[in-house]
């Protein structure tokens, strides 16, 4: 009897020393996973346990042998890809793929391939399993900027990750997004700050042992008391501009990265054969228009990213042109602090002056233009000019910033600057400078819309347009900085995640804007489909214009009533967040458009200005996300708005 017992609490014993001390990651496949998390949860910690301290060598052990080797086994991809895996396999065995403690200048020339290379590596796996192998792997051996770049596409196109939740890049790498300040206050917090402390270990009796049995939450040791409210680094400013708004530049982030993968395949897949039926080459009337046909297929995915990239370089410029009225700055001339790369190298700022500046940029702009005038001389329908432009512009896009990189910083390789981050720098000065040139340019070829020859036949009219007030405000926002603690405080085979008692978090503000509503009265001569657009511009000045919402209007004869609403954008939920809850898939959501929270510019006390423009065009069957195009424009109408400002 005596031994059983012994036995008994010998088995309570580990179970309760399990519990307070066992592994806090949650793994996907392992015996200590709850039966209650079902596969999407799984998939989702897997996800989120491969991005926490993703640019330092901590991972669960579990995940470095999964990841120890590469996967070149031809069955572990889909089928008709291994000649792309094959390259790729190609360039690691070279050592010619960036690995994690080198200083990366996304402007190498290199950088592209790289980044197309680890994005097939990991959309092409064939299935779950085969993409875990290829993460891990592409986790521990690349560079983490290239590495998450491409797992961010990644997680969006393959069906079996579709459903998951990628945490903010800002809160995955905030070595690109947050200063040196922050980054270096971050890594100077001790384990004692976030963690109790741990005071002494007294002996257990045999009936502490049952009493814990019955109550397995109370603690074997006991604990300095500590506060359970985050550890707060102030990173607020006076002014939340828009240029240091973090989501704004996790979203620019994407749209770049896109465009550079959407290049690279373009460029490989003009210069593969293409298999074209004996009709279709009929109509051809002779190699140029062939050589047209296959540039077309080629760049279908490329000229969709390279619109959604112009169309947020519109919506971007537009909005800073209105922020400048109502703080009266001139933003493009805005220095702020410099960042710091994943390795701790400050970035290098250009000893130029702002006059040399702008004649680099001068310089660069009209080479641009020259490229762009060359190919539209051939072209004889002027309708497409734009999208002419737009293309060169797109497929220059990094030889522009090579260029203008080398001018303003010279030959320095170890030395990275602003102009080489060429994914997440909307805060300098010097690269908003060049997207608004770039802007100035695009518009020297934009066609004004349309407007039908209607015959004597009616076209519906916008008979009146109903506002609700307009409010801008500052709301404080907070983001984890759990990727910035010191790795020796979460270093061990289980790590400690779980552990902290606190979360640290940078605070800073960020724009918003009250609920508010438009109301559309449109009169309809008769049943029809149209797509209604609304834009935002200065007085007097359409062609600078904020795109709000698009929408398909089904009309019937007479009047229609449409009521839009547009609420105050919500946070997303913190790295932490995402790790200690499940969320569903219906909140995954992908945009092409700025972050909601940015869908008005900023107001003033007193009131900014503007007006609000509604076009009603033919639908097309698709709404259209894209501004510049000329489109067959059947009714317009101006209406005075002003935008307030609450200030805290």
């Amino acid at each position: 009897m005596l031994r059983l017992t012994f036995v008994c609490l010998c088995f309570l014993v580990l179970q309760n020393r399990t519990e307070s001390f066992g592994s806090p990651w949650k793994y996907f496949g392992s015996s200590n996973v709850e039966v209650n998390y079902n596969q999407r949860q799984d998939r989702q910690y897997f996800l989120l346990n491969l991005l926490i301290q993703v640019h330092k060598p901590l991972l669960h052990e579990e995940l470095i042998t999964m990841g120890s080797q590469l996967n070149d086994d031809p069955d572990s991809y889909k089928e008709g890809t291994w000649r792309y895996i094959k390259d790729f396999r190609e360039r690691v065995h070279q050592n010619r793929v960036p690995g994690p403690f080198v200083i990366l200048n996304q402007l190498d020339e290199e950088m592209p391939l790289n980044l197309l290379g680890i994005y097939r590596f990991l959309t092409m796996a064939v299935d779950w399993t085969s993409f875990q192998r290829n993460a891990c792997f592409a986790r521990i051996h690349f560079h983490p900027l290239l590495f998450v770049n491409a797992l961010q596409m990644a997680v969006e196109e393959r069906e079996d990750t579709k459903d998951l939740r990628m945490p903010a890049m800002y809160e995955v790498l905030p070595q690109l997004y947050f200063e040196k300040e922050v980054i270096l206050t971050a890594q100077e917090v001790t384990w004692n700050q976030l963690s109790p402390i741990r005071l002494v270990t007294p002996k257990r009796r045999w009936i502490d042992i049952l009493l814990g049995y019955r109550n397995p939450k109370q603690p074997w040791m006991e604990e300095e008391p500590i506060p359970t409210d985050p550890l707060i680094i102030d990173n607020a400013r006076k002014v939340a501009y828009l240029s240091l708004d973090l989501e704004l530049n996790s979203h620019w982030n994407s749209l770049i990265t896109r465009l550079i993968i959407s290049i690279e395949e373009g460029k490989e897949k003009t210069n593969e054969p293409i298999i074209i039926d004996g009709d279709r080459l009929v109509a051809f009337r002779g190699s140029f228009d062939e050589v047209n046909f296959k540039k077309h297929l080629a760049l279908g995915s490329h000229f969709h990213n390279t619109k959604l990239y112009l169309y947020n370089l519109h919506q971007f410029v537009a909005a800073l042109s209105m922020e400048d009225l109502a703080t009266g700055q001139k933003s493009t001339e805005l220095i702020y602090p410099p960042l710091m790369t994943t390795g701790g190298v400050p970035y290098k700022g250009t000893s130029l002056n702002i006059e040399a500046v702008r004649g680099i940029i001068d310089l660069t702009i009209d080479g641009l233009k020259d490229k762009i005038e060359m190919a539209v001389k051939h072209n004889n329908h002027a309708m497409d000019n734009l999208s002419i432009a737009g293309g060169i512009i797109g497929n220059n896009y990094l030889h522009i910033c090579r260029q203008l990189n080398l001018a303003v910083n010279g030959q320095g390789i170890n030395q990275p600057s602003m102009l080489g981050s060429a994914t997440s720098n909307l805060r300098d000065p010097i690269y908003r400078s060049l997207l608004f040139r770039i802007y100035d340019l695009l518009k020297s070829y934009e066609n004004e819309n349309i407007f039908p020859d209607v015959g004597g036949r009616e076209t519906p009219k916008i008979v009146d347009i109903q506002v609700s007030r307009l409010v801008t405000f500052e709301e404080t926002m907070t983001t984890d900085l759990i990727n910035l603690i010191d790795q020796q405080l979460l270093l061990s085979h289980r790590n400690n995640l779980q552990f902290l008692r606190r979360n640290l978090v940078a605070r800073q503000h960020r724009l918003n804007h009250d609920p508010f509503s438009i109301g559309l009265d449109i009169v309809a001569p008769e049943n029809l489909v149209v797509e209604a657009r609304m834009y935002l511009s200065l007085p007097n000045q359409l062609r600078l214009r904020l795109h709000l919402d698009s929408f398909k209007c089904s009309l019937k004869r007479g009047l229609n009533h449409f009521e839009r609403q547009f609420p105050t954008a919500i946070s997303k939920p913190t790295l932490s967040e995402l790790y200690e809850a499940d969320y569903a898939s219906t909140d995954v959501t992908t945009s092409n458009r700025f972050p909601p929270h940015l869908q008005l510019p900023r107001g003033t006390g007193d009131g900014l200005k503007l007006q609000l423009l509604v076009e009603l065009s033919e639908w097309n069957g698709l709404e259209s996300h894209f501004d510049g195009a000329s489109v067959t424009v059947l009714a317009k109408t101006l209406k005075d708005v002003i935008i307030f400002h609450n200030q805290a």
